[in-house]
């Protein structure tokens, strides 16, 4: 707020209904029916409703829609006052200050509205404010600032492109008693748009200026924090700015009312009585929802003034209503406005607005398809797009420096310079909210994704380029010709706009060096004929030479086939990679790099027309799934209160499992996949025979819901989490409670033994996530650092390193040894359910709310898939042995089985009817086991697809299963409060785990079977003997919910996945807690080892899968890009691969090496709740709210199968012109 004093404060505040109606500092608000008492310590003030309709009614709208505020807007500006002083604290303590926040949090506005206007009140006509956005040069954009207080001749000696400039400006430019203000907003463009060597400079220039300690000389820069780590190119401005970056945070809800109601009342209008309470309610947790809420509130406006209803003096509730609310009215107004444009208008619409969307810096960091706003030159619009630009301006939709309206008959205008003085006049989009929350934008982006891509890679080298022209950055090679495929696509040009002016130059001359290179080949070529002299050597040459041309030809048709994907034209780019591999395999001098670029070309277009792999059967959500050891066989459970058997190869329902009595909240495979693990809301767990689908042992116990069961690697015990707190570990020979581990203070939802079964991990509601000893049931550390529920824990193969996945939407990346968050893995837009390492541990796969599963690269932390598909939340991720399937669970009652190298789903297994929670494999892959709220656990053939059986059994939802290690049991964590270990063979179950008194929500095995781990919302991890099905520990120390556990591979750690954030690791010798891992934001939901034990991965509710370092407990990396909860996480086999469930619908794989997003798998139509690779990594299972599994295939071999079977389908109504095209699959699948 911009007013002095507590009077005017109240003079232009408003209440109706009992609505707060100002706040000033150290004030008290006492709300009444249509007044409110405002009073400090010195007076009593009382302002009625009336007050404010009685003023003199202004009908310009006082709210700005998608544009920022400026300074001429501090009248209207409310909300910030708190923060807005304490900026003003900062800027006397220091002279440099980046205020930092997400995209549309508001960052430009609180400086230009509130901080500028409070120093022009206190310095007055001394204050100088230097306003300016970096462009190409940032020495041209200060320049351009300056043009406003100074002459040309004056402020030209800010065009001097040197460090010193900034100095020498003020030097020659201020005058004694003046308050500079240097304000350069999006700090960040100085990395995306400024010249490398010129930002550089200027930077330098700016510490320069810092460090010379002018007096009142301040220097403000704001800057999205996803580009924080850009800074560390420059250590200077690192150390200065290390206590000034002041992170502009969400509103509180009675900043919120101040930023609705005061606009409104200082023009003499008042809200309907709830009506402010409607939209704060509307709005809560949506981040980033501020230039929502102010696009609505104008629209809300503007309609009323149409109508005549502002007359009444107060906006109305039903209007609010119609134009569709804060979620729908920027959707509902733009469409509108799209559909009385005419066709050739709508082109060019998409046109401009594609030529305006870049890829953000944190897409480059990992995250898959982050689009942002461009910035572009008006030059780079041609005449037939002129008039649509003006449009699109006066919309508000796009905003530009030049005015556009004045300039509308001239082209020479309308290119020229700009309304600041600027050399360039640029055009963009009014604010990146439009990017997603326009529906038609957002799919134009997605459908042209590949391009906006490649186009963006080229023009961040031409922009290299522009300063030296040196040689060595033009493109070559493959960069070369994919690049020229595209241009001489029309439908490239027709919806992308081409390429820019400079672009083309690049291009050019990148085309002019290759043919220079070319003619010196052919020079030398000529030369070696002759020298060669032998026709015998000569004919050697020649060979090899044909050879390499056959090669140069096969790598030409895999371009080709790129770069007609990226035009969405599917066929032809099947087409080409079809042809590609068929060369191949007909080349007698094969090198790698070639034969990956033919598999890779195939993978792509394959991937494009294959048919998703979804197991539909269970009735209600899945909520987890996990693989049979041998992969063979899926395990679903789900809220059907039922387990069901999928055969992985086929989709096909093998047994549906019945018995628990509530929901299934997960399953689990013994090591040697004979048995099953099913926890349930009955507050027990199942052991199934998976063979026969009986029950084995009914494990009780537990006083709430078993969330999650987890064999230790030698399938001897038995860990489930569960509601009440506690975790317990069975003897899974006698079903007997061996530990009751206790100290998590609220519901544990998932436990993982360490592959060496000595650490259990257990995650909580506590946001924790707990390591505990197994020997002991002694807690070894706590993991505190996620902002919300834990929900899942995974270790990584080799036991280094835990995952957490937490309701905060990240998942967490802990060091086992240290306890130290090694990287938070930020993307998914809901809770992290779930987490999982792919068998090699370079993959990590996380499950979210967000109804996505995300692939993270455990070693770089970024996003390698999102997998979409699922329409509802995704509870489970889970890899099979070999991480070539990721399995994934949902709320859409599906399980998916997804392919972890194309992220296409497989097969569907159908079968349970509620929400599928979990999957987890069977070590040979033969077999898949989901987890369902229908309160069975199901057994999949993975080459089928087909149900092997339903195990029933529990008696509430089925949260988790997991395969021993020699795939004879599987176990299940229940909402029932048990886990249950199932006979693989023939479904019995085994033994039923008693112990945790709350919901179980994950399970794990040791490696060597013997060991059993289960994380309860009893805020416990529980050590079970798998033998006996005693309770060997009691974890406890978590102080939420534990969400789920994982085992290292040497069985010697655990994590625990915890609703209090933390991801722990254990010492499953003592029991001890060895590390907490902190760094998620909100609830962790899974976590998972990677096969070699360094990496674990966690998945958190704040869309994030973190990459940890299990030595260390450090952060690796954070993978984000799912825009929902991340429910679980899963390594392939190799490691290399990580996928990620997540509440988005998707499941994305991850490169564990670099933390790039490999692909997202779309199908599910639900959230994915758990992902699990097959043993031998050719298949992922899915498992989903949709209550279906889905299985994802990336075998090589298959998919040219596939690919051809499409093509000959296809063919048979829709006959090729050329018929070598009919034949190229000759010898290839069915019709060989």
């Amino acid at each position: 707020m911009t007013h002095t004093g507590i009077e005017q404060q109240l003079e232009n505040a408003e209440v109706h209904g009992g609505i707060l109606a100002t706040q000033g500092n150290k004030n008290v608000q006492v709300h009444g029916e249509g007044n409110v008492l405002t009073f400090n310590q010195t007076e009593i003030l009382q302002i009625s409703a009336e007050t404010i309709t009685s003023r003199t009614l202004t009908t310009t709208s006082p709210y700005k829609g998608l544009k920022r505020f400026e300074s001429s807007d501090k009248e209207l500006f409310f909300g910030r006052d708190n923060f807005i002083t304490a900026l003003v604290r900062e800027l006397e303590q220091t002279n440099l200050i980046l205020l930092l926040g997400a995209s549309g949090s508001g960052k430009s506005s609180v400086v230009r509205a509130g901080l500028i206007p409070w120093l022009e009140r206190k310095y007055g006509a001394k204050f100088i404010n230097l306003i300016f956005t970096p462009d190409a040069d940032p020495f041209d954009s200060f320049y351009a600032s300056l043009l406003s207080k100074y002459s040309q001749a004056e402020a030209k000696i800010a065009r001097e492109q040197k460090a010193e400039t900034l100095i020498n400006v003020v030097n020659n430019l201020k005058k004694d008693g003046e308050y500079w203000l240097i304000f350069i907003d999006q700090f960040e463009e100085l990395f995306t748009i400024s010249n490398e060597d010129r930002r550089r400079e200027f930077i330098n220039g700016l510490m320069r200026l810092s460090q010379a300690k002018l007096p009142n000389v301040k220097i403000m820069g704001t800057m999205r924090a996803d580009f924080l780590e850009r800074l560390s190119d420059f250590p200077q401005i690192v150390e200065a700015t290390q206590k000034y970056r002041p992170m502009i945070v969400e509103m509180q809800p009675n900043e919120l009312r101040l930023a609705i109601e005061q606009p409104a009342a200082h023009h003499g209008v008042i809200f309907e009585p709830g009506f402010v309470n409607r939209i704060l309610a509307d709005i809560q947790g949506q981040a980033g929802c501020l230039p929502l809420l102010q696009y609505t509130l104008n629209l809300i406006w503007e309609d009323e003034i149409k109508t005549g209803s502002i007359n009444d003096r107060t906006l109305n509730i039903s209007t609010y209503d119609d134009l569709g609310g804060v979620k729908g009215a920027l959707q509902q107004h733009v469409n509108c406005f799209y559909k009385k444009l005419s066709p050739s208008e709508r082109l060019a619409t998409q046109r401009i607005f594609l030529k305006l969307v870049g890829i953000g810096e944190s897409a480059e960091s990992g995250i898959e398809w982050k689009p942002v706003r461009r910035r572009a030159m008006l030059s780079e619009f041609g005449d037939d797009e002129r008039d649509m630009l003006l449009k699109l301006v006066n919309e508000n939709l796009l905003v530009s420096n030049a005015d556009l309206s004045a300039n509308e008959t001239s082209k020479k205008g309308f290119f020229g310079s700009s309304k600041s003085g600027k050399s360039h006049s640029t055009v963009e989009i009014t604010h990146e909210i439009l990017l997603t929350c326009w529906d038609k934008l957002d799919n134009w982006i997605q459908t042209n994704r590949q391009g906006i891509a490649i186009r963006n890679r080229l023009y961040e080298d031409v922009q290299r380029w522009q300063t030296k022209k040196l040689e060595d950055e033009l493109w070559t090679g493959s960069k070369l010709e994919q690049i020229l495929e595209l241009k001489k696509d029309d439908n490239f040009h027709q919806v992308l706009g081409g390429f820019n002016h400079e672009a083309n130059q690049f291009i050019d001359a990148s085309v002019e060096l290759r043919d220079r290179q070319l003619k010196r080949a052919r020079r030398f070529a000529l030369v070696g004929f002759t020298l060669a002299g032998l026709a015998t050597v000569f004919g050697g040459f020649a060979f090899v030479q044909q050879q390499e041309a056959q090669k140069q030809n096969i790598i030409g048709m895999t371009q080709i086939a790129e770069s007609r994907l990226l035009t969405s034209n599917e066929l032809d780019a099947m087409t080409e990679a079809i042809k590609a591999k068929k060369k191949l395999n007909n080349l007698w001098l094969k090198d790698a790099k070639t034969r990956t670029q033919v598999e890779l070309a195939l993978l792509n277009t394959v991937h494009s027309l294959a048919a998703p792999h979804t197991l539909g059967g269970h009735a209600e959500q899945v909520n987890g799934v996990s693989f049979s050891p041998d992969g063979k066989t899926l395990a679903s459970a789900s809220n059907d209160n039922t387990v069901k058997l999928w055969d992985t190869d086929t989709g096909k329902l093998l047994k549906s499992l019945t018995g628990h009595t509530e929901w299934v909240n997960g399953v689990s495979f013994s090591p040697d996949g004979k048995t099953l693990a099913s926890a349930s809301g009955d507050n027990t767990v199942k052991l199934w025979d998976t063979a026969t689908g009986k029950v084995i042992k009914t494990l009780t116990g537990h006083i709430d819901s078993v969330n999650g069961v987890s064999f230790s690697p030698d399938g001897k015990t038995l860990a489930s989490a569960s509601g009440d707190n506690t975790v317990k570990i069975w003897d899974t020979a006698t079903g007997k409670v061996i530990k009751t581990l206790t100290g998590h203070t609220d519901f544990v939802h998932r436990v993982s033994f360490s592959p060496d079964r000595k650490t259990l991990a257990s995650t909580s509601n506590d946001n924790t996530v707990k390591l505990w000893d197994t020997a002991t049931g002694k807690v070894l550390n706590t993991l505190t650092g996620h902002k919300n529920w834990v929900n899942g824990v995974s270790f990584s193969p080799d036991g280094k390193t835990l995952a957490s996945a937490s309701a905060d939407d990240t998942v967490k990346i802990w060091d086992t040894a240290t306890g130290k968050v090694l990287n938070t893995l930020t993307g998914h837009e809901g809770d992290v359910s779930e987490v999982s390492f792919s068998p090699n541990g370079k993959m990590l796969a996380s499950a979210s709310y967000d109804d996505t599963v995300k692939l993270w690269d455990t070693a770089t932390g970024k996003v390698l898939k999102t997998l979409t598909g699922h329409t509802d939340s995704v509870f489970g991720v889970s890899f099979s042995p070999d991480g070539k399937i990721l399995a994934s669970a949902s709320g859409d009652k599906t399980i998916k089985l997804w392919d972890s190298n194309t992220s296409k789903v497989m097969k569907t297994l159908g079968g349970h009817t509620n929400l599928v929670k979990g999957v987890s494999f069977s070590p040979d892959g033969k077999m898949l086991a989901s987890a369902s709220g229908d309160n069975t656990v199901k057994l999949w053939n993975t080459d089928t697809g087909k149900l092997i059986q339903t195990l029933s059994g529990h008696t509430n939802w089925v949260n988790e299963v997991s395969f021993s290690p020699d795939g004879k049991v599987l176990a299940s964590a229940s909402g029932d409060k048990t886990i249950k270990l199932w006979d693989t063979t023939t479904g019995k179950v085994l033994n039923t785990l008693t112990g945790h008194t709350s919901y179980i929500n994950g399970v794990s095995f040791s490696r060597d079977g013997k060991v059993l781990a289960s994380a309860s919302d009893d805020r416990t991890v529980k050590l079970w003997d798998t033998d006996t099905g005693k309770l060997l520990n009691t974890l406890t120390g978590d102080t939420g919910l534990v969400r789920g556990v994982s085992f290292s591979r040497d069985g010697k750690m655990l994590a625990s996945a915890s609703a209090d954030k933390t991801v722990k690791l254990w010492d499953t010798a003592t029991g001890k807690v060895l590390k907490t891992l902190t760094g998620h934001q909100m609830v962790v939901y899974g976590v998972s080892f990677s096969p070699d034990g360094k990496t674990l991965a966690s998945a958190s509710r704040d869309g994030m899968v973190k990459l940890w370092n299990t030595a260390t407990g450090k952060e690796i990396k954070t993978l984000t890009g799912h825009t929902n909860t991340v429910n679980g996480v899963s390594f392939s086999p190799d490691g290399k691969m990580l996928a990620s469930a997540s509440a988005d619908n998707t499941i994305k794989l991850w490169d564990t090496d670099t933390g790039r997003e490999i692909k997202t798998l779309t199908g599910h139509t639900d959230s994915v709740f758990g992902v699990s690779f097959s043993p031998d990594g050719k298949m992922l299972a899915s498992a989903s709210s949709d209550n279906t599994v889905k299985l994802w295939r990336w075998d090589v071999d298959y998919l040219l199968r596939e690919g051809c079977d499409f093509m000959r389908e296809y063919y048979k109504t829709n006959p090729p012109k050329d018929e070598s095209e009919n034949k190229m699959c000759d010898g290839v699948g069915s019709g060989a």
